[in-house]
């Protein structure tokens, strides 16, 4: 009984459909650009050592992931939206680490009634807090009753909450 049960399945095995697709080259995407596309990752730079910075996605987009990324010309980076490919594999540890192929800086516009973009008011508000958490922009928001910005930022570590920022829309002297 035990050898026609292991007869039937080993022809079970031998007679099953494998799917093998073998579609034309515009089916899908090709490995390399999926590689490339895996290695993209775009934020805000909330950190920055010389020529490494920390690129971290928001919360609102199920984000928080924050990633260093070296090899970038030195330079005032914090604040900036940013689009980053990476060179290579990307190391996953925590933050995950990555050398840049090529960084692209996103121009964040000035909401209508407001005197500084996003990018200021953030290089701004993480200037005057402890930056040793990687922290992610959960919101940034202008509000024009009161000429005034307000930055909620959240550790990407801990549950500890939102710190709230409040910026005058003030031009810098």
């Amino acid at each position: 009984m035990k050898k026609w049960m292991l007869v039937l399945l080993l022809f079970g095995v031998a007679c099953g459909k494998t799917e093998v697709d073998e579609g034309s080259e515009d089916a899908g995407t090709h490995p390399e650009e999926e590689s490339e596309e895996m290695n993209s990752f775009s934020g805000y730079v909330m950190d920055q050592h010389e020529n490494r910075i920390l690129v971290v996605n928001t919360i609102e987009n199920e984000g928080g992931s924050p990633i260093w990324v070296s090899g970038v010309d030195q330079g005032m980076w914090i604040g900036k939206k940013v689009e980053v490919r990476i060179a290579g594999q990307v190391a996953e540890s925590y933050p995950m680490q990555g050398e840049a192929k090529d960084v692209q800086v996103v121009e964040s516009p000035s909401p209508e009634g407001a005197s500084l973009t996003e990018s200021q008011v953030l290089a701004k508000a993480l200037a005057g807090i402890d930056r040793s958490n990687a922290l992610a922009v959960e919101s940034l928001t202008y509000e024009a009753e009161d000429d005034h910005w307000t930055v909620k930022l959240r550790s990407t570590v801990t549950e500890s909450g939102s710190e709230k920022v409040i910026i005058s829309d003030k031009l810098p002297d």
